[in-house]
């Protein structure tokens, strides 16, 4: 028994492992592409107009930089799971900010998800920028382009940028406008967590919430969108279909998570684990613990009260397990005396 187990055991030990192996492996396949292209694609050198009044913007320094961007959009997702998880403990009678490894591991395969889709997004964001090569609205103002004059008005095909006080990454940037990797990145993350929010966060302190947090992901995303447009690093196109491949490639992704996070609920909820439900289930969502009574005298005969109002039930060897949960009595099984409990001359009375 015990053999069979503990070879049980390191089976799923090396599902698991295995698991994580494909997992990190397939990121990494994804993910150094994407680190590629961002760090040393080279867009398409497109022409343009003379004069192109779209592409004639001053140069500004940006708002929020591509670094803090990601630094402030992992701290706010992180931020999300904490605040919820602290949400949902503050709630409940059992002030637990984890009742079950399910719960838990949830929460972090929610978070491995949310990894992989941002990847997912990135990669089509920095193919499409460098596979279009569009111009950036201060494109003249950085590139300051050296052509034929005798040309205008007309396309531009054949110049050169001339050397300034912007160097050549801010030159190869301003090629990279459409779609905005700042609204996707945003927009990503504000959806993502919209839909944890909705599905993870379960409180009854508060009937607004829920939506004052989502609503503050949202307007989060569109701010950082019309920074871009005012910075002139995006035209207004850009930013619209940044928080549109952002939105998609959220709820694409999350759909998967949800497939996932069902079937481990379900898992845990057959095992007897704490899973995630309704509102008013979680009224009485305490960890259910099981205490064990000695009985000094064997001879002595258990309380003769009816058993609806336990759970516990005897099994013949002196002890009695009692459940220190609140049950529903439609819950309780209906649990026979063990033969060894002695009856009382009235029952006995009674039974004659």
């Amino acid at each position: 028994m015990d053999n069979s187990l503990g070879n049980g055991r390191q089976f799923i030990r090396r599902r698991i492992t295995l698991a994580v192996i494909i997992d990190v492996t397939l990121f990494m396949i994804v993910g150094i592409p994407v680190l590629f292209l961002f760090l040393r694609g080279t867009p398409i050198e497109r022409g343009f107009l003379c004069d192109d009044p779209t592409l004639s913007l001053p140069y500004r320094p940006e708002t929020v930089s591509t670094s803090v961007l990601i630094i402030a959009g992992f701290s706010v997702s992180i931020g999300v799971v904490l605040m919820v998880e602290l949400l949902n403990t503050v709630d409940r009678k059992c002030h637990r900010p984890f009742q079950s490894a399910d719960e838990l591991s949830f929460c972090v395969r929610g978070y491995s998800v949310f990894l992989v889709g941002f990847v997912l997004q990135q990669l089509i964001v920095e193919f499409v920028k460098n596979q279009l090569g569009l111009l950036r609205p201060n494109f003249l103002d950085v590139c300051r382009p050296q052509f034929n004059r005798s040309l205008c008005p007309g396309y531009i095909k054949e110049y050169t940028c001339t050397e300034n006080e912007h160097g050549v990454d801010e030159i190869r940037d301003s090629r990279q406008s459409f779609p905005s990797g700042h609204a996707s990145f945003s927009m990503y993350i504000a959806v993502y967590f919209s839909f944890y929010i909705q599905r993870r966060l379960h409180v009854t302190i508060s009937r607004t919430v829920k939506l004052l947090l989502q609503f503050g992901l949202i307007f989060l995303s569109l701010i950082c969108g019309a920074g871009r447009i005012h910075d002139n690093k995006h035209h207004p196109a850009d930013v619209i279909v940044g928080f549109v491949v952002g939105l998609t490639t959220a709820a694409l992704v999350y759909s998967q998570f949800e497939l996932v996070g069902d079937k481990l609920l379900a898992s845990g909820k057959n095992s007897g684990a704490l899973t995630l439900q309704s509102t008013d289930e979680l009224q009485n969502s305490c960890s259910c613990g099981v205490t064990t009574l000695t009985i000094g005298d064997p001879e002595t005969p258990a309380p003769l009260i009816p058993n609806e109002y336990f759970s516990g039930i005897s099994n013949g060897n002196g002890r009695v397990n009692i459940n220190t949960c609140n049950l529903k009595l439609s819950d309780i099984p209906n649990v026979k005396r063990h033969m060894s409990t002695p009856t009382t001359p009235s029952q006995q009375a009674e039974g004659d």
